[in-house]
């Protein structure tokens, strides 16, 4: 029987409030902690401050800062696709003027510093926000009351790898985001011809982000040419324009459309005899080393992600999966296999195997069923991925490690509840001007949160981020207290 217009307008509330309720927590957490510099994240900063303040993808006059660079003729670009760099520019084009108006120096160690914060929760921290967002969109079209939507978006939230890279400015979070977005738009019922432009145009920026994500985007696209044939023009056009910008910016920076950032990095990245340098034949350690060493086990710092194979029902043959199905299984299932070939796959300084982020929407939006028929257990792996990565957040993110090889039987979040039981806080110490830690009086905000700035010290400075999220778990069980409601039946999947 269809639900009453006054039912379906009462749910509708539950929705705006609950998303709202996301918005406004989520934004508070991944714009709190900032983790400071890094070769990764001040190549990034770099570029954005040579399109801005040079009008250049240049960035010789920067580089002193990373070793994540390429050199061409002589010339010193960033070996980071240009993605997140374009995403920040306007931004940071704003921020500049009006420094340089006000007299500020925005080549200063302080100013520097509130710079690439800013620059890091718009390019990672709010494409983060968007994601929790999109993931409770997803299950309540899956069926999910209310509650159960705010609690998985949250514990994915809080859970995942997400709290900890949103104050850092690499690409994963961003590229999670797009490719989700892309997704959850292609999955729709029905598919106007603007949403499958947005897709495409999501794509497309997805590739401009990182180049790993094509694969993803095939897949996209044989969706709608299958599932969505009408429409499947305006998907293609979409991502052909952004692709096709990334080709003319390659042409413009390096003299040929088929030379990227990528492939100028120094030989210090390659492995003679692989693919591009970069990858070999999987290696099915790698699994283990992927998901439960301690060194880079992602479901050991985030426990939370198992909720998704509790839903598994073996009772289906595999050509029976719907694409709906088989399409994240596939986004997932790529992710490993890049890293367990990627000579580069401990991703260097970090917690967690970063670049499986952009797969873990993927993964967690299969969490509904399990979540249900295991209630208990899915809230207390959700406690403990929280209590880990809010940790993480606080007290290092860049834990020291090695760029290849095997792992050390290290633990990383071990690491930061041990620093944490010292009382010690926001211990990473390089910034986004240096190249390696420095003690310098002008760095000892290379890395902070927002309750340091207001003169919280320690532990104490979590105080303000514990009462944002007991504040969101008073407002969550007073927001979903009468919701009995399911779904909206608005994807086309289950």
């Amino acid at each position: 029987m269809p639900a009453s217009p006054l039912h379906r307008d009462a749910t509708g509330r539950q929705d705006r409030r609950a998303l709202i309720l996301i918005f406004c927590t989520f934004t508070l957490c991944y714009a709190y902690f900032f983790q400071g510099g890094g070769y990764n994240q001040n190549s990034h900063f770099d570029t954005v401050r040579a399109l801005v303040e040079r009008g250049t993808t240049e960035i010789t006059a920067y580089a002193d800062n990373t070793g994540d660079i390429g050199v061409v003729k002589g010339r010193v670009y960033s070996n980071k696709p240009p993605g997140l760099a374009f995403l920040g520019a306007p931004l940071y084009f704003v921020a500049y003027r009006l420094e340089r108006g006000l007299g500020l120096d925005p080549a200063g160690a302080m100013q520097v510093a509130v710079n690439a914060h800013l620059l890091t929760f718009w390019t990672s921290g709010f494409p983060g926000v968007v994601l929790v967002l999109l993931l409770y969109r997803h299950f309540r079209g899956q069926g999910a009351t209310p509650r159960e939507g705010l609690w998985l978006a949250a514990a994915f939230g809080l859970g995942s790898l997400g709290l900890p890279y949103s104050g850092v400015m690499m690409n994963h979070l961003l590229l999670a985001c797009l490719l989700f977005a892309a997704w959850s738009l292609l999955i729709r019922a029905p598919l106007s011809r603007q949403a499958a432009l947005l897709a495409g145009l999501l794509s497309g920026m997805a590739i401009m982000t990182d180049s790993l994500s094509v694969p993803a985007v095939v897949l996209f696209f044989f969706y709608v040419a299958v599932r969505r044939v009408q429409v499947s023009p305006f998907f293609l056009l979409g991502a052909a324009l952004l692709t096709g910008a990334l080709l003319a910016y390659n042409y413009a920076s390096f003299g040929s459309p088929f030379i990227n950032n990528k492939s100028i990095e120094t030989a210090a990245f390659r492995t003679p005899g692989h693919l591009f340098g970069l990858l070999d034949w999987p290696q099915p350690i790698r699994l283990f080393w992927l998901t439960f060493h301690p060194f880079r086990g992602l479901f050991l710092c985030c426990p939370v992600l198992l909720v998704s194979f509790l839903s598994i029902r073996l009772c289906r043959p595999v050509w029976a999966v719907p694409l709906e199905t088989a399409i994240p299984l596939a986004i997932v299932a790529y992710h490993f296999l890049f890293n367990m070939s990627f000579n580069g796959w401990t991703g260097g300084y970090g917690v967690g195997p970063r670049y499986l982020i952009p797969a873990l929407p993927f993964l967690f939006s299969f969490a509904l069923a399990g979540s249900r028929r295991f209630r208990i257990v899915t809230a207390a792996l959700a406690a403990l991925s929280a209590a880990m990565m809010v940790t993480v957040s606080a007290v290092l993110v860049m834990v020291p490690g090695p760029n290849e090889g095997p792992p050390p039987f290290f633990s990383p979040v071990r690491f930061c509840l041990d620093y944490l039981g010292a009382g010690l806080i926001s211990v990473w110490t390089t910034g986004m001007l240096d190249i390696r830690p420095t003690f310098s009086d002008d760095r000892k905000w290379a890395s902070y949160n927002l309750g340091e700035l207001v003169g919280l010290h320690g532990v104490a400075s979590l105080i303000p981020i514990g009462l944002v999220l007991l504040g969101f778990v008073l407002l969550a069980r007073r927001l979903t207290g009468e919701s009995a409601t399911g779904g909206h039946g608005r994807l086309t999947h289950t």
